[in-house]
């Protein structure tokens, strides 16, 4: 018996053909939105790092760190600098309103808190279908199990005849869609889980780096406005 895919893909009918063809659909469109989250995912991290670079460190003030923030070169992905930029408006805002310290600097942090949300749901966008790509393949790919085997009865009941020979031209499609249901399930799981830890990763630094810059620059405005 030849078991090559183009056999197995002869031998099969027009419905575990049609779902052969979703599954490979669906990889493809799960392999572009792996790639397109992890390219996001590292644009975000670089340019906010080199961001970092530029501000955090003495000898800046807010208005250099708000003119830089808002450079066009900053670009859509540079999380860091539009987080700061929101927290250090916010804080300017009360600021001159006359607040206290504490209240500038606690508003601040809910901003960036704020912020970090939004950022969050920004880098997450389409891992929910990674997600449901993982957990519903392998049923798509029991749709066309569950064909294979009703033909392969099927077959019994038509010829009057048992045995292997009468059954395994349907077997052999109930284990082929099998096979593309958890072959497309696993890389979606992994890259979910992957994607996830990374994103939780750079959610965390940026919180934590855009924090200090805050506190920083402010601490140094507050001291200023003691001396003026």
């Amino acid at each position: 018996m030849d078991i090559s895919v183009l056999a197995l893909w002869n031998a099969m009918g027009p419905i575990p053909k049609f779902i052969v063809l979703i599954l490979l659909a669906l990889s493809v469109y799960t392999l572009a939105i792996m790639l397109e989250r992890a390219r996001i995912i590292y644009k975000a991290r670089k340019s906010s790092d080199e961001f970092a670079t530029l501000v955090d460190k003495p000898g800046t003030d807010i208005n250099q760190v708000m003119q830089l923030a808002g450079a066009p070169e900053r670009g859509d992905y540079c999380f860091l600098a539009q987080i700061v930029r929101s927290a250090l408006q916010e804080a300017r805002a009360l600021n001159q309103e006359g607040q206290p310290p504490e209240v500038v600097l606690e508003a601040a942090q809910d901003t960036i808190a704020r912020a970090i949300v939004v950022m969050t749901g920004t880098l997450r966008r389409r891992l929910v279908t990674l997600a449901t790509t993982a957990t519903g393949a392998p049923f798509i790919g029991l749709v066309g199990t569950i064909m294979g085997l009703i033909r392969s009865f099927h077959t019994i009941a038509a010829t009057q005849a048992g045995g292997i020979s009468a059954v395994s031209g349907g077997i052999a499609e109930a284990l082929v869609t099998t096979m593309f249901g958890i072959g497309v399930a696993i890389p979606a799981m992994w890259a979910h889980n992957f994607l996830a830890d990374r994103i939780d990763a750079v959610s965390t630094e940026l919180d934590n780096t855009a924090a200090r810059i805050v506190e920083r620059l402010l601490r140094v405005e507050f001291i200023k406005k003691e001396h003026a």
